[in-house]
């Protein structure tokens, strides 16, 4: 990589690294504000600044020792920019030479993450301009020579004081000196961390209480057509880790299936890969803090629908229409959840046809809703409205769109079927929209059926407390026609 930039909505740059051509980076970063694309390509400038010409000027004596470091650039080439927007900021990337994109994009994507653990509140304009100096000095630990090099907080705290710790240590060092006592140093932590004979782990941890954490989170993602059969879609599941553990654990991770990450599981390089390929086994030696274990994507085989129709805690079957002078709908929603499984914040936006006025509708079944007393007092199928957004299509051209919107808080498997049927006028060449989405939570449990069994210790005397947490999130698409 060239060089790390983090960008605001003007363009400007807040913190970022050294770049070899200062005018080179002006445009592509320019390039990169006017476009939503994650990668796109900037040719070669034809002007130069001075400070370029100065650069070209010593790019004679640098050819001998490195003959590639500025070939793009003299053969007329050109760099590929990598960004990742969040809360209004482009995280900016400039790479002249034949990478992988996924390379940048994830480590501007943990560079995002770093600084959400470093930063007290949302990663701002404001906020960063606030702790200027810590995250221009992260960016320099982060990006060594134009190479990634740490990414992981736990590692990096060791080199670089968070921004709430630094009034702290200043209060534990002011006290420990005038008590004649001796505490370690930010550069003792930092040469434990380089003397380690791990790279994600430094030596001499100690915690009073020992104990590691697993969030088990997945994404159901599946595209149904109106019958609710499944066309096609996957489970994508991530596991991540908070580790409290005194001095070098050795982990092993046993699960119920783990023919579920059979497919394309992706592991953190803490996890001996030639272990699980041998015994499906998760071995590590965890870094101390939190950070991702393992990633995968679960699909269905698509010789057995029934097995991805299995998968779908939920059934939904829908009948949309749209004849010359308005259109109808009527949704029918059924939750396999048990009672003790709930799914929660279930949403269904459906677009309606171009003119969309008098909107009529209805909701029905749902959970049965009682009062203190326990008297029934009706269903629970949830409430509907009609929204009004505003779309811009690639051509900068804004259009608004209407949508219906149904939001139900629960439903279970024993409740009964939810409902929503309409009816409304519309624009008499108006085309019915060829899908709706349906989103919901599921708060206690996955869909893939992957469950963390046991937790096995060496290499230290203590006991360790395990605690797991699993929960879902479902992104449906549901054709109409």
């Amino acid at each position: 990589m060239q060089g790390v930039a983090i960008v605001d909505s003007a363009g400007r740059r807040i913190p970022s690294t050294h770049f070899p051509s200062s005018l080179q980076a002006n445009l592509a970063i320019d390039a990169a504000v006017a476009s939503s694309s994650p990668v796109l390509w900037v040719p070669g400038v034809a002007g130069k600044s001075e400070d370029d010409v100065d650069e070209e000027s010593g790019d004679e004596e640098d050819e001998v020792e490195q003959p590639w470091a500025h070939a793009s650039r003299r053969s007329g080439g050109g760099v590929a920019v990598c960004q990742v927007q969040r809360n209004g900021l482009r995280f900016v990337s400039l790479v002249d030479k034949d990478v992988d994109p996924l390379i940048p994009l994830t480590f501007l994507t943990e560079l995002y993450e770093v600084l959400k653990t470093y930063i007290a509140g949302p990663v701002t304009e404001g906020s960063i301009k606030d702790n200027f100096d810590v995250v221009l000095a992260l960016l320099q630990e982060m990006v060594v020579g134009g190479r990634p090099q740490l990414s992981q907080s736990s590692q990096l705290k060791d080199l670089v004081v968070p921004p709430d710790s630094q009034l702290l240590a200043k209060v534990a060092l002011n006290a420990a000196t005038a008590a004649g006592l001796a505490i370690p140093s930010q550069s003792t932590a930092a040469n434990a961390l380089i003397a380690s004979p791990l790279p994600w782990r430094r030596q001499g941890i100690k915690y009073t209480s020992n104990e590691i954490y697993f969030d088990l989170i997945e994404t159901l993602s599946f595209t149904l057509d109106p019958a609710g059969k499944p066309i096609t879609g996957s489970i994508n599941g991530d596991i991540s880790c908070r580790s409290r553990l005194s001095g070098m654990p050795d982990l092993s991770l046993n699960f119920t299936d783990p023919s579920v990450l059979d497919e394309s599981a992706a592991f953190h390089s803490c996890v001996r890969y030639s272990r699980w390929m041998k015994d499906k086994v998760v071995s590590f030696v965890p870094p101390d803090g939190t950070f991702p274990l393992l990633s995968f994507v679960h699909t269905p085989p698509k010789t057995s629908p029934a097995l991805a129709l299995a998968l779908l805690p939920f059934s939904l079957t829908s009948q949309i229409t749209l004849g010359t002078s308005g259109g109808s709908f009527s949704i029918t929603l059924t939750s396999r959840s048990p009672p003790s499984r709930p799914l929660t914040n279930l949403v269904i936006r459906l677009p309606l046809a171009t003119g969309a006025n008098g909107v009529t509708a209805t909701v029905s079944g749902g959970a049965y809703l009682r009062d203190d007393e326990g008297r029934s007092i009706g269903g629970g199928a949830g409430r509907w409205d009609v929204v009004a957004e505003t779309q811009f299509a690639s051509d900068g051209k804004a259009t608004e769109k209407q949508f219906l919107v149904w939001k139900i808080d629960q439903l279970e498997s024993t409740d009964r079927p939810a409902v929503l049927t309409g009816q409304y006028y519309a624009s008499p060449n108006a085309r019915k929209p060829p899908a709706f989405t349906f989103t919901f939570d599921s708060p206690s449990s996955g869909f893939s059926g992957l469950r963390i069994n046991s937790l096995k210790l060496l290499n230290e005397p203590y006991s360790v407390y395990k605690g797991v947490k699993t929960r879902g999130r479902g992104e449906i698409e549901v054709r109409t026609g």
